[in-house]
């Protein structure tokens, strides 16, 4: 009896060994696959790489239509936007608005992951624009959970593709 205790016990060990360096497996291929979509499109001349004194090195965007607005919004600006998010191979993150094309209110521009919030200011109203986030300016290495269930929401190491148009800017002093 203890044999066959034993020798369950560590078939489980093993299948559970077995199992992490699987998913260590698929979790470098999926870095690796984020990282190389992200290199691709600091290539891409259809991109430029936003560029200030005071904002976060590797956000890119690409002009799809400009607006005809002439003030930015602040970080602390209640901004309203139409946006749909998607991972690196097009997989629907989050549809944001683009469904029922009701713009989405954010109370504050930096209440968003950093590197959407460094793009918002950098939008003026009707620009629409797509966005690619490095993972250190989007949820991080960890990714992003909820908070009541612990059901991953964003997977870590994620480089992020935001299609959006700044709708509306409410200015705060």
């Amino acid at each position: 009896m203890k044999k066959i205790f034993y020798l369950l016990a560590v078939s489980i060990l093993v299948a559970s060994f077995a199992a992490c360096k699987n998913d260590s497996k698929a979790e470098e291929e999926w870095r690796n696959a984020n990282a190389s979509k992200y290199d691709e499109i600091t290539k891409d001349m259809s991109y430029r790489e936003l560029q200030t004194s005071t904002g976060p090195r590797g956000v890119y965007y690409k002009v799809l239509n400009s607006g005809t607005g002439t003030e930015h919004p602040l970080q602390t600006s209640t901004v309203k936007v139409l946006y749909k998010a998607t991972y690196y191979d097009s997989t629907v993150l989050d549809n944001g608005s683009s469904l029922n094309n009701i713009p989405v209110e954010f109370s504050s521009v930096a209440s968003t992951v950093r590197g959407f919030s460094f793009a918002l200011q950098n939008m003026v109203v009707g620009d629409n624009w797509k966005i690619c986030i490095p993972y250190y300016l989007g949820y991080g290495a960890a990714g992003q959970y909820d908070s009541y269930s612990g059901q991953l929401l964003v997977r870590g190491y994620s480089t992020l593709f935001f299609d959006v148009e700044l709708v509306s800017i409410t200015k705060y002093p």
